[in-house]
């Protein structure tokens, strides 16, 4: 007999199988497909047979291929998918969601151990039909052959789609005895075949047994981020045989530091470049000095470029000195100043720059890169943007680029792109190939106007929960291509801190109002800076005095072109703005302290006297960069483009002459006021010594006594000095020391020289792992020289003596003693402001500043700076009020939003470090399984009873894959009250979630564990938990419809859903996680 099976009319295979198969009877399968859904179908009929023979015909769970290297990995792959098909074939993953394979599982392992012989062939293609053998043992035998006959349920004919098969069912007795000896030839071949039953018993297992937290937060980071994973791993795992790990550099790192150095390696091999945005206070620079030092050790040249006043801070790591303590990891790298780059001649420390071989690097790392987001074309002249990119990265050996930034955003998100063309050598379209990324540009202008969007809505939606479904996969893709960016919150919720240590708790800071002088005799500030607002500061605009005839030639000489000519920068605007700048200089000197203040205006009065001698003589006058050396603020970062030469017959000297006269009068009336007002009766002077005095009788820590003073300017800082050492050491017994970015480095510790580390490390020796029992220097004075890249956390006490214009500088101050592993239980700030209401003095400020908005010359034409401005001042009065109350993050500024909270970097490095210590394990681990875990104490209040779902859409469009930035993958955390608790559009949050519920929960929880399975009676009742899984699809649904249909207003887009997108079964289960309190 011979019949035909075509699965529709005639009949299908596993309806043959169930009404011929006799009790006792033996089943030999040929298949390259096993899974439980076909056991499931056909259980009754294999339960009643008496053995069951099943061989793999394509290769199966086995450790050794016969293959050459070339076709190793890509059958490597396909093994796994098959592995994997025995739970998740893809035409049974509907199946799956009902959530019951562990139940199925836990039968199908119990008949294959007791009844199966299971083997596989080493090498595909030896056996290439599949069959299906019935021998009865008092009836006829029968061979079910065909192509598509497999052990799946699809392969038996159950099949949801129209199909048409043609499989054959023969009992000729012949053919069936000759099949049979085939079989039992191949199957008895050890040269051919290898036996895997125990292996598939294993991953039967896995199907059902319980699993741990850990093991299940892993596996569901895996399906996720895998195909990245695999990606990052071709080379070699970081090439561990540099010998980086038996470096004092890396074994000084804590772990999520380590974590951040595998992560920024691995970019700068894939991508040529990363951006570390790390917050402040988690050691971007020991982090970077372990990435230099494995470049190192390859031979490799290695440019630090930072700003100037942080160059010691780069130095000092190369120091042969005691007071170095990675001193034997013998550090060679070249440093060089921002500013350098604008320079041709002279030297930078012991480099002459006008021999150096810019091309000759094969790192450079940037610190505080921010200070590039502005590519600033200028006309004959060209930029240190330009010089970077065109001498550095692009010329000579290929240059791998890493950039420091705690802020590499500032306002707008297209501050990104020069940082990252840095990295692609300017080429947009660079990570096409490796990402899918088309375009750097366009990826950051749509998520610029998403982020202009989400910055019009009322204050108190702006919200990271409100921004993360605005922006589409391709900004998350580009984010976690080349940044690493984690905050303090998330190393604090998210990583073992046992071994580290936790951050000191910060006190509310104290705000201290001073007057200027004990007598008030000084005028109010409200007057002085009506005067200062007076002032003509023609020094400083020469370009405004010029004879209209003469107007159009200087303009010629000095204008400079932007954009490639399609605009120009006026030297007169520049100078206004000059003009600006210097009375904002002038009252925060004032601000700072009178000392300052007079000193400033001392300086300026000379310079007058210089142009007015000019005037007389009739010399040219010259304005270059010198003149400028009394500005000390870093919002001061353009580049003013060479000397203006005027000269004398060509300006308007009679009103040059009247304006300096005027300001001549007002600046010595200001002298005069101030001049009177000495340390004895410096009233701000006099607060600070009783601040000090205060902390050391009343330490906060027990026995602290150390105390940071910072201020924005050297004048102020050598002026505190000078008051403060000598009574300090006769009323308190104790040492001071100065640091500031110039010559201003001493202490009055007599056995610790006058250099900038010396003082540093005598002030904080533990946290730089020096001998804590020799004499110490307590009370610090410090300009923002050391406002980043310095732990200092052995203090715990920080004074602002004046406040910074820009507040995250002022979080980066506090960065210095607010660290992880501090010894300190709490730490705290201190604010002088003027005695003077905050709204008062912002308005004031604002008065002063009443000068044009600087040109954004890298401005996209889509933003208005004048409102800008104004938002601006509300922006940071918002700042300062919260600065008044707490002590804050550089994320939690008001108004702006992370970088931290967008990348998801973070996990896949986790995920990486996991498998390391773990090979072989979630690479072939079955999907649709589950854990059961419990909150932690600590996250209580976030986390809810509840389930989180991870699912995989089985179909998608285009349009859809920017509707998650996990495409195709989703989250949804719903509470077990049947509401969500976190939106899949919040994937970051869920992750988050999900690793604080799981971490170090490396064992399943057998309390728990046994109350789920009297709840769902042992896996059979799983009601509960599919109806969650419904609501889950439900939110997952809603968010693709919404893309789908804002596509429909996209160019190019005329389609809604393609009915992609219907219901449950549109969607595989990865995992879930259930969630009890």
């Amino acid at each position: 007999m011979n019949q035909v099976l075509d699965s529709s009319k005639v009949g299908a295979v596993g309806e043959f199988i169930k009404d011929n198969t006799k009790k006792d009877a033996e089943i030999s399968i040929s298949s390259p497909i096993f899974t439980i859904y076909a056991f499931d179908e056909l259980k009754a009929t294999l339960l009643k047979c008496k053995k069951f023979n099943f061989l793999f015909n394509e290769p199966a769970f086995i450790s050794k291929l016969l293959l050459n290297e070339k076709e190793v990995k890509e059958f490597e792959l396909q093994m796994q998918k098959r592995e994997r098909d025995v739970s998740e074939f893809a035409l049974e993953i509907g199946l799956k969601n009902n959530l019951d394979q562990n139940q199925i599982a836990e039968k199908c392992y119990t008949f294959v151990k007791e009844k199966g012989q299971i083997k596989s062939v080493i090498k595909p293609g030896v056996v290439t039909p599949n069959n299906i053998l019935i021998e009865n043992q008092q009836d006829k035998d029968y061979l079910i052959s065909g192509n598509y006959v497999s052990f799946s349920k699809d392969g038996l004919g159950y099949s949801t789609q129209m199909r048409y098969d043609f499989n054959t069912v023969s009992d000729e007795q012949m053919m069936i005895q000759q099949y049979q000896n085939l079989f039992d030839t191949v199957f008895n071949n050890e040269e051919i075949v290898k036996d895997v039953k125990e292996e598939l018993l294993k991953h039967l297992s896995n199907l059902y047994r319980e699993n741990s937290p850990e093991l299940l937060y892993y596996l569901t980071l895996y399906n996720i981020f895998g195909e990245k994973l695999i990606n990052m791993d071709d080379m070699a795992r970081v090439k561990e045989r540099t010998g980086i790990n038996k470096t004092k550099i890396w074994n000084a790192l804590y772990n999520f530091q380590h974590d951040a150095v595998v992560g920024a390696i691995k970019k700068l091999e894939l991508y040529n470049g990363c951006i570390i945005a790390d917050s402040v206070g988690l050691g971007k620079t020991f982090e970077a000095l372990a990435i230099i030092k494995y470049y190192e050790l390859r031979n490799d040249r290695v440019l630090v470029l930072c700003p100037k006043k942080l160059r010691s801070n780069w130095t000092g790591y190369r120091e042969n000195s005691t007071t170095n303590f990675l001193a034997e990891d013998r550090f060679n790298y070249d440093v060089l100043n921002h500013t350098d780059l604008s320079r041709d001649k002279g030297k930078s420390g012991d480099i002459n720059l006008e021999t150096i071989n810019w091309g000759n690097y094969d790192l450079v790392v940037i610190d505080e890169s921010h200070n590039f987001r502005n590519n600033t074309a200028l006309k004959g002249k060209e930029t240190r943007y330009q010089k970077l990119m065109n001498r550095i990265i692009k010329s000579g050996v290929k240059t791998k680029v890493l950039m420091l930034s705690a802020t590499p955003v500032n306002n707008r998100l297209a501050d990104l792109k020069n940082q990252i063309m840095f990295i692609t050598e300017d080429k947009d379209d660079a990570f096409k190939e490796s990402t899918g990324i088309n375009s750097i540009e366009t990826t950051l202008r749509v998520a610029q106007a998403k982020f202009k969007e989400w910055s019009k809505l009322p204050e108190e939606k702006q919200t990271t929960a409100n921004l993360l479904p605005m922006l589409d996969y391709n900004f998350f893709n580009l984010l976690n291509t080349v940044t690493i960016a984690r905050s303090r919150k998330q190393i604090q919720t998210y990583y073992d801190t046992k071994d580290i240590g936790e951050f000191p708790t910060r006190l509310k800071p104290v705000s201290v109002k001073s007057d200027i002088d004990i007598n008030n005799k000084f005028p109010a500030l409200s007057v002085v800076n009506g005067m200062i607002a007076k002032l003509h500061l023609s020094i400083y605009s020469p370009m405004l005095y010029v004879l209209p005839s003469k107007l159009a030639y200087y303009e010629e000489l000095y204008d400079q072109e932007v954009k490639g000519g399609a605009s120009k920068f006026k030297q007169v605007d520049r100078e206004k703005n000059i003009v600006n700048l210097m009375r904002v200089n002038i009252f925060k000197r004032l601000e700072s302290s009178i000392n300052s203040f007079t000193l400033t205006l001392e300086r300026i009065l000379k310079q007058i006297e210089i142009m007015m001698d000019v005037l007389d003589k009739g010399q040219s006058y010259d304005l270059d960069n010198d003149t400028f050396s009394d500005i000390e603020d870093d919002d001061f970062d353009y580049e003013v483009g060479g000397k203006i030469k005027i000269k004398v017959k060509d300006l308007d000297a009679l009103r040059l002459r009247e304006d300096l006269a005027e300001d001549r009068k007002i600046l010595e009336e200001l002298l005069y006021q101030s001049i009177d007002v000495t340390p004895d009766k410096d009233s701000k002077l006099l607060d600070l010594k009783n601040h000090i005095s205060k902390k050391i009788k009343h330490p906060i820590n027990t026995s602290n006594k150390k105390i940071i003073i910072f201020t924005s300017f050297s004048d102020t800082a050598e002026y505190l000095y000078a008051n403060i050492h000598d009574w300090l050491l006769k009323e308190h017994g104790l040492y001071c020391g100065l640091v500031t970015g110039g010559s201003g480095v001493r202490t009055n510790l007599k056995t610790v020289s006058n250099q900038f580390e010396e003082i540093l490390t005598h002030f904080s020796p533990r946290s730089n792992h020096l001998d804590v029992n020799k004499e110490q220097i307590d009370i610090l004075i410090a300009t923002d020289c050391i406002s980043e890249g310095q732990n200092l956390q052995d203090c715990d006490y920080l004074i602002n003596y004046d406040i910074h214009w820009n507040p995250v500088r002022i979080v980066q101050r506090f960065g210095r003693i607010d660290r992880i592993g501090s010894i300190n239980k709490v730490i705290q700030l201190v604010n002088f402001w003027p005695n003077m209401e905050l709204d008062e003095y912002i308005n004031l400020e604002h008065r002063v500043k009443n000068r044009m908005v600087m040109l954004d010359l890298s401005a996209t034409g889509d933003d208005d700076l004048l409102s800008a401005e104004s938002k601006n001042l509300e922006y940071r009065k918002n700042q300062l009020k919260q600065l008044q109350n707490e002590v804050l993050d550089v994320e939690d500024l008001q108004g702006g939003i992370s970088i931290t909270d967008l990348t998801l970097d973070d996990y896949i490095m986790s995920l990486d470090r996991f498998m390391k210590e773990n090979p072989n394990v979630l690479e072939k681990y079955p999907t649709g399984v589950y854990a059961v875990t419990d909150i932690p104490n600590k996250n209580k209040e976030e986390c809810v009873e509840g389930v989180i779902y991870c699912l995989k859409q089985k179909k998608h469009t285009d349009s859809q894959e920017l509707a998650t930035s996990l495409y195709p993958y989703y989250l949804v955390y719903v509470n077990s009250n049947g509401s969500i608790h976190v939106k899949n559009t919040n994937p970051k949050k869920i992750l988050d979630l999900y690793k604080v519920l799981c971490q170090t929960k490396s064992e399943p929880i057998e309390s728990l564990v046994k109350k789920f399975n009297k709840k769902t009676k042992n896996g059979s009742d799983m009601s509960e938990y599919t109806d969650l899984l419904e609501k889950a699809v439900y939110d997952i649904k809603g968010i693709v419809e919404q893309k789908g249909i804002q596509s429909l207003f996209q160019l190019g887009q005329a389609t809604l859903l393609d009915n992609t997108v219907s219901g449950l079964n549109d969607f595989e289960l990865v995992s879930f996680l259930v969630v009890e309190s």
